[in-house]
């Protein structure tokens, strides 16, 4: 018989035996009896033989997983959430005559008039710009801007500052390779035309556009390849839309409950305009996403789901969550964010399954240790990096990025940057990165407090993060070099493990060099864009001779190419200026091109044996995943199934190259590399456009990727 029976039993015998004889004293004594009793009963849930109660929220009982009672969201419903379709109208300029074409009449009116809104006229637009003495209509027919459909998916409660991708699709023109998007408003839902219904306009987009770096520029493909593009991480959130939880049961105490909750959990910081949960009435409250979850929001979002009202019991809770982990590991998920949502008091629970033999239980302990600041997370998260099956290797790897930890985390992750697994290497650089821009946060706050403290000027905490993602020195633990490129992209530089070109295709715009000394190859001749792009070398000790003629000019440069990769990316980047002349010797001092076209440029010089090293896009990483992802499924439900066979990359110095046969019948060499679907849709938080990366970009609208996603 358990305690609470033992107790009603005491209440039901005690009232039985004084029915007989009840006198006013007899009643009082019994009314005292039964209010002990029932003290007792409410305590018998208290841990550590606690003498003083407290009366509990409203929370009633609901349907739901048992060990996740009384969580908020079994008690209410997170509108809100979803991912928001924007769109709107651009201009894309600085094309090379590709622009320009027949406009249907509404959108030519639409933007007309919103050319009009912005004062634009003969008159009055700002020379050296394509607006400098036109009307609105001569600009629209210009061959070199192009009217563009611009959509984007926002992400779920996107606080202010938030960046994204956003897709272009020119309506009025055959190509948007070298174009720039210009400022454009973002509206909810389909673009606003003339005569339309006009939504709230809660974003603003700009920056260039990234095109399929895998064709010819100039060749005037035909198809989507050329008229569809991203401007990465060019979106930009000014005005975002809250979140609202609708409670199941209306009860304005209950709501009070829920507001305390939240904002307990998470208090305002540097940051925040207002409070994270604010009270509407009896049935609603409303939510911002905190600042410090901008790049991330989705996981604020689960943790106020599995936030518990009743916050006076975490140990209590902590117990129950880990125990459940153990009995119930098919809420893995959901346990160890409601873990995490506790906060520091279930650190000491969760420690008790780091060495659990299931691996579920042990990495939703150690995601909630590592996400909660726990350092002895750090080394059981390297002992399954190391010994763990691919999907769960990345999966702590990724962890071991944001897990506190000394200089043993970090070398445990160069030693996995040796390995030949992409998605491994891949996750071990991100990881080292992140640990990277933290190290180098705290340098520079130190810096910076030690300089001001004496002039008393406040240390722009913003300004510093902002450093950090833009520029990372060499001869760090980590092992990552960094630095921004014209404001057009970043360039990591990692000179560890075997030679490796990786190259993002969302978010911030990244170029990512493996390996040390990733030279050009002496001798070689490679020639790219029908002979526009030369490169070449007759001998073992000849320099290497480049030859560039822009299809846009027709200018013609040549000079002698830098045998390193990392100068021969800032070459082909950098775009002469009287203040910056050149960025090498010859060659005009730099070919100005764009980030697809360096790409394109890197690929070809591969793809003909330029440079001995592996080439990866990002689509490869997340194939990859996905394939390692699908093999785990197969091993988990027979455990007799042999391993197959580590996916590795291509490699051009040798070995079986799957051949794929071109438009023109030619059989050419590919590796892994899947070229960009046009029509494909998706969206990524990130930074702040591209072609406007520099030291200076406030941090609010922050220079990173988290979530990636097949395209």
């Amino acid at each position: 018989m358990t305690m609470r029976d033992m107790i009603q039993s005491m209440i039901q015998d005690t009232f039985q035996n004084t029915t007989q004889r009840v006198t006013r004293t007899g009643a009082l004594a019994l009314a005292l009896v039964i209010g002990a009793l029932a003290t007792a009963t409410a305590m018998t849930g208290c841990s550590g033989g606690t003498t003083t109660t407290v009366e509990r929220p409203d929370i009633p009982v609901v349907a739901g997983p048992m060990a996740l009672s009384g969580t908020i969201g079994q008690l209410a419903r997170l509108d809100g959430i979803d991912p928001v379709l924007v769109s709107g109208y651009g201009l894309v300029v600085n094309l090379n005559g590709t622009g320009g074409q027949p406009l249907p009449d509404n959108i030519a009116a639409t933007m007309e008039r919103e050319m009009g809104l912005m004062g634009v006229s003969r008159s009055s637009s700002p020379e050296g710009t394509a607006l400098a003495g036109r009307s609105p209509s001569q600009v629209l027919r210009d061959p070199n801007v192009a009217v563009v459909l611009v959509q984007a998916v926002v992400p779920p409660g996107a606080p202010v500052g938030t960046t994204f991708d956003v897709y272009v699709r020119a309506i009025n023109a055959s190509s948007l390779e070298g174009g720039t998007l210009w400022t454009t408003e973002l509206q909810i839902g389909g673009p606003e035309q003339l005569g339309g219904f006009a939504s709230q306009k809660i974003a603003k987009a700009r920056g260039d556009v990234f095109v399929n770096p895998f064709i010819e520029p100039g060749s005037g493909a035909r198809g989507n390849s050329n008229v569809v593009g991203r401007v990465l991480d060019g979106g930009v959130i000014d005005s975002p839309l809250d979140m609202l939880l609708t409670l199941d049961n209306a009860s304005h105490a209950r709501a009070r409950s829920v507001v305390s909750a939240v904002n307990s959990r998470f208090p305002p910081a540097a940051g925040d305009r207002e409070r994270t949960a604010r009270g509407v009435d009896g049935e609603r409250i409303g939510l911002t996403v905190p600042s410090r979850y901008r790049e991330n929001p989705n996981e604020f979002i689960q943790m106020v789901e599995y936030l518990q009202v009743d916050q006076r019991f975490p140990e209590e809770y902590a117990r129950r969550y880990t125990r459940a982990l153990v009995e119930e590991p098919g809420l893995g998920g959901a346990l160890s964010w409601a873990l995490e949502a506790l906060g520091e008091p279930a650190v000491p629970f969760v420690r008790e399954l780091y060495d659990h033999p299931e691996y579920v239980p042990r990495l939703a302990a150690l995601r909630a240790g590592a996400k909660l600041g726990d350092a002895r997370s750090a080394s059981y998260l390297v002992d399954i990096a190391k010994d763990g099956p691919t999907i769960r290797r990345v999966e702590a790897i990724r962890l071991m990025g944001s897990a506190p930890g000394g200089p043993s985390v970090d070398l445990a992750l160069r030693e996995l940057l040796g390995e030949r697994e992409l998605t491994v290497r891949i996750a071990a650089y991100e990881a080292l990165a992140e640990r990277a821009e933290r190290a180098e946060l705290r340098r520079l706050l130190g810096s910076e407090l030690d300089r001001r403290r004496g002039a008393g000027d406040a240390v722009s905490y913003a300004s510093l993060k902002a450093r950090t993602r833009a520029f990372l020195p060499a001869g760090s633990i980590q092992g990552v070099q960094r630095q921004v490129v014209e404001g057009k992209f970043i360039l990591d530089v990692v000179p560890i493990g075997d030679p490796l070109i990786y190259i993002t295709q969302q978010g911030t715009p990244r170029i990512v060099l493996f390996g040390a000394d990733l030279n050009l190859e002496r001798p070689t001749f490679v020639s790219a864009w029908s002979d526009r792009l030369m490169l070449a070398s007759d001998g073992l000790r000849d320099p290497i001779r480049m030859y560039y003629r822009d299809f846009r000019t027709d200018r013609v440069s040549t000079g002698e190419a830098p045998d390193e990769v990392a100068r021969l990316i800032r070459l082909l980047a950098h775009d002469p200026t009287p203040e910056r002349p050149t960025a090498g010797r010859g060659l005009g001092g730099g070919l100005g091109l764009t980030y697809s076209e360096i790409v394109g440029a890197l690929y070809a010089i591969y793809e003909q044996g330029g440079v001995q090293a592996a080439f990866a896009t990002e689509r490869d990483r997340l194939l990859a995943e996905l394939m390692d992802a699908g093999r785990a499924t197969v091993v988990e439900e027979r455990p007799e199934t042999a391993d197959e066979e580590e996916l590795v990359l291509f490699d051009p110095t040798g070995g079986d190259v799957p051949q794929l046969q071109s438009p023109s019948g030619e059989i050419e060499r590919r590796s892994l590399v899947v070229p960009l679907n046009g029509g494909a849709a998706a969206s990524q938080p990130g930074s702040g456009g591209t072609g406007n990366i520099s030291v200076d970009t406030p941090i609010d609208t922050p220079i990173d990727t988290s979530n990636d996603r097949p395209e």
